[in-house]
């Protein structure tokens, strides 16, 4: 009885030696610890930030990512990139996109674990230019191809993009084909976008859906959309020969059209 006493205590005793954690000095120090390296403007317009991981904390990073605004420490909603990280370096690029040359912008990083969130420091650009796009094909203005032997149809009607929660909106209607609906995950401004099969499309990637007749679909991932600012709020957009599935068989989505 003695010696079963004595060994319930030892585990008990283990138990709560490993169980138990020595309390940090300082509460940021369960905090990650983040900085914003750099942010630089590429030859084609967009951005790359790059940031780095000091310490993670008492606890492992959860999210890490980055965002933007032209005020000075900007929330990490806004214009919010998540990422991952490579050993202790983590980087995204940003569409040159939506960028006034006249303006200045506020680039910093953002993590969090279990205890929190961090950012990091700001880091500024100004005369952020967008060089324009330039798709591997010349589609027909304002049409429309699903591809499987359907023919090109026209557009009748293109709604005005909606901001919704974060994400733009458009429908692009034809009167005997497809009715196309297109979301951004931001904001649609000049650069080259990729289709994703999430209806919640992140930064940079945008969901492009359509019905019409017994045929509708949703393109397929990985693919990419091509968007030139015209000027006074005009865009456009072309897609070249992208995948999407119907039963078994993979068909390729055209399309070229002008949003305002």
């Amino acid at each position: 009885m003695k010696k079963r006493f004595y060994w319930i205590l030892v585990i008990s005793f283990l138990t709560l030696t490993i169980s138990c954690r020595k309390a940090l000095k300082d509460v940021n120090d369960y905090l990650p610890k983040i900085k914003t390296v750099s942010a630089i403007i590429q030859t084609d317009g967009t951005v790359l930030v790059e940031g780095e991981v000091v310490s993670e904390g008492a606890a492992s990073i959860e999210y890490i990512g980055f965002c933007y605004s032209t005020s000075i420490n900007p929330n990490m909603v806004s214009n919010q990139m998540r990422v991952t990280t490579n050993g202790t370096k983590f980087s995204a690029i940003y569409p040159g996109s939506g960028f006034d040359v006249d303006s200045v912008y506020y680039f910093r990083t953002w993590a969090t674990n279990y205890y929190g969130y961090v950012y990091g420091n700001d880091v500024s650009l100004d005369s952020i230019i967008a060089m324009n796009v330039t798709p591997p094909c010349t589609n027909i203005m304002n049409t429309v191809s699903e591809g499987g032997g359907q023919p090109t149809h026209s557009y009748t009607n293109i709604s005005t993009p909606v901001n919704y929660m974060y994400e733009w909106e458009f429908t692009a209607q034809t009167s005997s084909g497809p009715t196309v609906n297109f979301t951004f995950g931001s904001i649609i401004t000049t650069g080259i976008y990729t289709t994703t099969t999430n209806t919640s499309p992140g930064y940079g990637e945008v969901n492009i859906s359509f019905f019409g007749g017994f045929i509708s679909g949703t393109l397929s991932n990985g693919s990419s959309v091509y968007v030139n600012f015209i000027g006074s709020g005009v865009y456009d957009i072309s897609i070249c020969s992208a995948p999407w599935q119907y039963n078994s068989s993979t068909f390729y989505f055209n399309t070229r059209l002008t949003v305002n």
